[in-house]
């Protein structure tokens, strides 16, 4: 989405706004994780590589655009996270990219021995070529099973994602559903299905492989 240097310099004092909130908000959330996880802190650490490949909605073979991530949460005993991420968005058939920085908050709950919950909210900058920066938030849900030692289901994963200001037009839900195989103590593959939605549209349905590195 572009904007006249007018809009860009009226935007100004919005984007200061949120971006100020997004920082009290990220460091309120850090805080009130770090309490939350008191003596036990030790918990464990995971980096992530993942490549997507985002296909047209109505034509999976036509290719939309090709994402790389690389993220790293801690996990603490309590199962409360905190984590950041870079993701870069390289749209095919022209020179447009964009990147999505963020960072994470978020909570895991066992239901059982098998099933679980979690929740993760995030704060982040969306900088696409060409264009202005702006802030953003989400929220995300899921639903997941553990079905063997070394294979994890997660069986729904919901987003709600949106800028603070929508005049910026990125009100993008997700849903997806992933397989996650635990090859050892260290190494783990993901394989994840996920459809997009913008602004009330369909934007794309995508196929995303994933390396966590855990230790």
């Amino acid at each position: 989405m572009y904007f006249s240097r007018a809009a860009r310099r009226h935007a100004e004092p919005r984007r200061s706004d949120a971006v100020l909130l997004a920082a009290g908000l990220a460091g309120s959330l850090a805080i009130l994780s770090a309490l939350a996880a008191g003596p036990a802190a030790a918990g464990s650490n995971v980096i992530g590589l993942s490549v997507a490949s985002e296909r047209v909605p109505d034509d999976f073979s036509d290719t939309k655009s090709t994402d790389w991530q690389l993220s790293y949460a801690h996990t603490f005993d309590n199962n409360v996270s905190l984590g950041g991420s870079a993701k870069y968005y390289d749209t095919a058939h022209t020179s447009a990219y964009a990147w999505n920085v963020e960072g994470t908050v978020g909570y895991t709950h066992a239901l059982n021995e098998a099933w679980s919950v979690g929740g993760v909210a995030a704060l982040g900058s969306h900088m696409p070529s060409g264009a202005t920066d702006f802030p953003y938030y989400s929220f995300t849900g899921s639903l997941s099973v553990k079905l063997s030692p070394v294979v994890t289901w997660t069986v729904i994963a919901a987003r709600y994602r949106n800028a603070f200001d929508t005049d910026y037009g990125y009100e993008t839900p997700e849903l997806g559903t992933q397989l996650d195989f635990r090859l050892s103590d260290a190494h783990s593959v993901s394989v994840k299905l996920e459809r997009d939605w913008k602004n009330g549209d369909v934007s794309y349905n995508a196929i995303e492989l994933g390396y966590k590195y855990h230790f």
